[in-house]
């Protein structure tokens, strides 16, 4: 018998599928091109977010450069306190140096807890070091809140510690969510010292030295100011600050890089040079800026390029 052409091809298991399916081999090389795609499409995407993160964390460092020139022009030409504490204690206004641009949380009069964040919790020290830049005690404002509404202007978004947890009671770390730390000679911590510098208009190249620093301090805040164990000058024998050498560790929020702003206004994304120096930003240990191996190493790496950058940056009546 002649089988008709529309019966041809439909008996079970004979002939091409009707539906018009994809056989196994095209299906395969659909999800090998996909992934192809997918792993070209992923790196960019990561530089975006990075690039993302970093123009926020300029933002900020913008934001907070900005209040302390604000405070400047209005304080007479003096600098604020750039430590995180005052010489004696309980904060006041009547201290020589002034009131801490943020009050770290031992030395402020602490605020009532909200509901939502529990004495200990990582809510607590967020809500606690924010007030320390608002409101450091009942009766003194923090110098610069009026001049930057945006206590958030203290993070960095590329600061990972805020996922950690406290170990170390109370609020001691590894857990942190300040991510600035204030030049020590710009009526800093180092105030005592001879190179200590008080007044703006003692910073003869504003636009060539930093205010505040991305700082990896572990023990829960930075605290104090940003140090540098040798500060070089520009007469070093071995070249312009030669001999300058970090204490206090850098940060390397940005992978690779940091972020400074600067006296007169304007922040910039700085990258090491030196993996020693992304080594030491990235050291967990709680006592790192008092000395150790990663320290060492990027003091002493090939060049040391990056504590010269950082020492020809570094405001202070030796390099003004």
């Amino acid at each position: 018998m002649k089988i008709k052409p529309s019966e041809k091809n439909t008996a079970v298991g004979q002939g091409p599928d009707p539906r018009g399916g994809f056989t196994l081999i095209e299906l395969l090389v659909v999800i090998a091109i996909i992934a192809i795609l997918a792993a070209m499409l992923l790196p960019a995407l990561a530089k975006a977010k990075q690039r993302a993160t970093a123009a926020a964390c300029l933002n900020n460092a913008k934001q907070l450069v900005l209040a302390w020139v604000m405070y400047t022009d209005e304080s007479n030409d003096l600098l604020v306190n750039l430590s995180t504490y005052q010489a004696t204690m309980p904060v006041s206004v009547k201290a020589t140096e002034g009131v801490p641009w943020r009050t770290q949380i031992d030395d402020m009069s602490p605020p009532t807890l909200p509901a939502n964040a529990p004495a200990g919790s990582q809510a607590a020290q967020k809500y606690l070091i924010e007030y320390g830049f608002m409101k450091p005690a009942p009766t003194v404002d923090g110098p610069l809140y009026r001049f930057c509404r945006n206590p958030d202007a203290m993070h960095c978004p590329g600061d990972k510690r805020f996922l950690l947890s406290i170990k170390y009671q109370p609020y001691q770390g590894p857990y942190c969510w300040d991510s600035y730390s204030g030049s020590g000679f710009l009526n800093g911590e180092s105030r005592a010292d001879s190179r200590n510098i008080n007044k703006m208009s003692a910073i003869t190249r504003p636009t060539d030295k930093f205010v505040w620093t991305e700082g990896a301090d572990n023990r829960g805040e930075n605290l104090g100011s940003w140090w540098l164990g040798q500060y070089g000058t520009p007469q070093d024998a071995g070249g312009p600050f030669h001999s300058a050498t970090f204490a206090d560790s850098p940060a390397a929020f940005h992978i690779t890089s940091a972020v400074f702003n600067f006296c007169d206004g304007h922040a910039e994304i700085h990258k090491w040079l030196s993996g020693a120096t992304i080594n030491f930003a990235n050291d967990p240990t709680i006592t790192k800026d008092d000395g150790g191996a990663t320290q060492t190493a990027a003091n002493n790496a090939p060049g040391k390029l990056d504590p010269m950058w950082v020492g020809a940056h570094y405001a202070g009546k030796h390099n003004p």
